[in-house]
């Protein structure tokens, strides 16, 4: 599934869901996040995973929740120096995660928020904390 409402801030997610048993399901994602932050060009690429319980018999459709964690590989570059610094670190993010997912006919549509702790720090940007996520995905159930 891909999160198309992401574009509007920079970033690009696209998921793989899988029935774990009965009532559960794995979510692995890819992460790509491009936007610029004051006199910073950020870019970073990273990978996530969540593990979901739903409240359905049938797993990958109708309401669901679970723990969820992502690294990110993040790049900063100072745009306005005369020589550019590039900064570059890592940063984990653990929380939670819910949402539903509908399925009409093979495809999906879920809507879905949570929250993340991020640990990681990078010269010249105060980030780590707290952060809200939400979005929308679409793609094919099968």
């Amino acid at each position: 599934m891909v999160n198309p409402l992401g574009l509007f801030w920079g970033v690009m997610n696209v998921q793989y869901e899988f029935r774990y048993d009965i009532d559960n399901s794995i979510a692995l994602r890819t992460n790509f996040v491009g936007y610029d932050i004051g006199s910073f060009s950020n870019s970073a690429f990273g990978i996530g995973a969540s593990y979901r319980w739903y409240n359905k018999t049938k797993p990958v459709v109708g309401f669901w929740y679970g723990p969820s964690a992502d690294i990110l590989f993040w790049s900063a570059k100072d745009k306005v120096k005369i020589s550019p610094t590039t900064y570059k670190s890592s940063f984990l993010g653990i929380g939670g995660d819910a949402g539903y997912k509908w399925d009409f006919n093979h495809f999906g549509v879920e809507i879905f928020g949570g929250l993340r702790y991020y640990f990681g720090d990078i010269a010249g940007l105060s980030f780590g904390g707290a952060s809200l996520i939400a979005g929308l995905n679409l793609g094919y159930i099968w």
